[in-house]
């Protein structure tokens, strides 16, 4: 084999090898925000079966004064405190899918992947998402906070 073809191939091999960590890099999940919404914030165990009314325990009011929200992932849903007001909403950005970061000291949600930008009430502040993120029933039972999302 020529040495240029053989050179050839091993670039070609190298290229091919490095692709899927450049893919991991450039994918719309990356996230490079110092302030990203953690796994499910709870530090106490939580019975998260419905109720008879169908609201779900996500978390306690100590924690939402500590952190200024709950995020539950596998329910879908984020809770922000703004000024003593109460939200609970669904964290996926309406363009394209992110999870919203909430940032109490602005106190909007922020998609980290396009910076759509959203009130506390889930209505657009700033494109490019055009529709609000839906926003859950919730109430605080005791010391807990439990939302609706069905």
């Amino acid at each position: 084999m020529e040495r240029r073809k053989f050179l050839g191939w091993v670039t070609v091999g190298t290229l091919a090898s490095s692709l899927p960590a450049v893919i991991a890099a450039c994918s719309s999940n990356n996230n490079s925000s110092s302030e990203v919404n953690p796994t499910p914030s709870a530090t106490v165990e939580i019975d998260s079966t419905p109720d008879g009314e169908g609201f779900v325990a996500v978390g306690t009011n100590q924690e939402l004064e500590e952190t200024g929200y709950i995020y539950d992932r596998q329910l879908g849903v984020i809770v922000v405190s703004n000024g003593g007001t109460l939200a609970a909403l669904n964290p996926k950005c309406t363009h394209k899918g992110c999870d919203v970061v909430w940032k109490g000291n602005d106190e909007q949600l922020v998609c980290p992947c396009h910076d759509s930008k959203f009130g506390v009430d889930g209505g657009v502040l700033a494109g490019p998402a055009t529709e609000p993120l839906p926003v859950y029933e919730f109430k605080q039972e005791g010391n807990l906070i439990k939302v609706k999302v069905a």
